[in-house]
């Protein structure tokens, strides 16, 4: 292994002083129409319309299409090595997998969201807030119809109190925010499991379109992502035999690979994007580095699920990238070690190609398995 990469890498990781949060942060999305998505860091797509269809573009990326006007009682699922999630009704539902989205109608016009620990409702301001249970945390009340002025007058006001949401988010874009209110300039919120006694109700207002990277930025993630897709296309064909190879030799393993790179670029990433919105937390999957130490996170993954993992913290990077807003690409970014964020891309992509070598060489070893 190269040690001049190598070092620069334990040395960043271990001078951090950052904690990991618990839950994975899930993403809201506002969009054009009354349309609303939820994004899980499994790897769900979940979009929800009011009383029109999404955009063909929406529909094409999501994993389920849900409306409003809708009776549903659902679980979105999909266990590792699985290929394809599964939309299942809550009877079928086996309930072991730990990434599971549910859905639920709560009223007529109103579903209920939960995932990782989040709880999201998606409704229209017609909701009769008086049959709602008011004992349960809702972390975002979402209000496909609503404005921001209309936040203060009924049946919104007699809402807001019953459910206590920590943010609401009023999807009809107003001319002027609400007072006290927050108006970002992209259509993402981060969200993850609350660790505190709620406080007051936070209005944001959201766009309608996402954050659109600065050009040079765009060609540097494009390069990492592609760097991360080439080495997907190795990884993904490997066995769980193959992945678990050790060799005579004393180097790693196939897996301890793949889970070094994916690791890397996650704490790199969610350590600036925690500092900027401690709502995402840093997440930490870093294997043990001495071979002697390491042990399989997920010793029954194959070469397709550890590709999956591997393209779940690529689109985490992309789908929280707002939080770079403003940041040049030869700063530092808020809460890295890196000298600049061109470093930390450069090296990511850099990293990717290095040990996906170091991978396929592993293939001409004695005792390497056939399948």
């Amino acid at each position: 292994m190269n040690r001049l990469l190598l070092c620069p890498l334990i040395i960043l990781l271990s001078s951090s002083l950052l904690s990991a949060a618990d839950g994975d942060p899930v993403a809201v999305r506002a969009w054009d129409g009354g349309v609303a998505s939820i994004e899980t860091q499994w790897g769900f797509n979940l979009v929800v319309s009011s009383d029109a269809n999404p955009s063909a573009e929406l529909a094409a990326k999501a994993d389920q299409v849900v409306s409003l006007v809708d009776t549903v009682d659902h679980v979105l699922s999909r266990l590792p090595n699985e290929p394809k999630p599964k939309w299942l009704t809550t009877s079928e539902f086996q309930g072991n997998d730990p990434n599971a989205l549910t859905v639920k109608s709560i009223a007529a016009n109103a579903l209920r969201i939960k995932v990782d620990g989040v709880c999201v409702i998606v409704a229209t301001s017609r909701l009769d807030a008086s049959g709602l249970p008011g004992d349960e945390d809702v972390d975002v009340l979402v209000l496909t119809d609503a404005g921001a002025e209309q936040l203060t007058a009924e049946p919104i006001v007699s809402l807001q109190q019953s459910l206590r949401p920590r943010v609401v988010v009023p999807m009809m874009t107003a001319q002027t925010a609400a007072d006290g209110s927050k108006v970002l300039n992209h259509n993402t919120l981060a969200v993850s499991t609350a660790d505190q006694d709620a406080g007051e109700t936070e209005i944001i207002l959201l766009s309608h379109t996402p954050w659109k990277m600065p050009a040079e930025l765009a060609s540097l993630f494009d390069n990492m992502e592609q760097a991360c897709s080439d080495s997907q296309d190795v990884f993904a064909q490997l066995s769980v035999a193959q992945l678990n190879f050790q060799p005579a030799n004393g180097t790693h393993t196939p897996r301890w690979n793949v889970e070094h790179m994916m690791g890397r670029q996650l704490q790199f990433f969610s350590q600036i994007y925690h500092t900027v919105d401690p709502e995402v937390p840093v997440m930490n999957l870093n294997p043990k580095q001495m071979p002697a130490d390491y042990k399989f996170a997920h010793p029954e993954w194959d070469g397709a699920e550890e590709a999956r993992q591997m393209q779940r913290v690529s689109e985490f990077c992309r789908r929280f990238a707002y939080l770079l807003d403003g940041v040049k690409v030869d700063e530092k970014a808020p809460g890295s070690r890196w000298p600049s964020l061109r470093a930390l891309l450069i090296q990511m992509d850099k990293h990717y190609q290095e040990h996906t070598a170091n991978t396929v060489k592993k293939f001409e070893l004695p005792g390497w398995p056939e399948a």
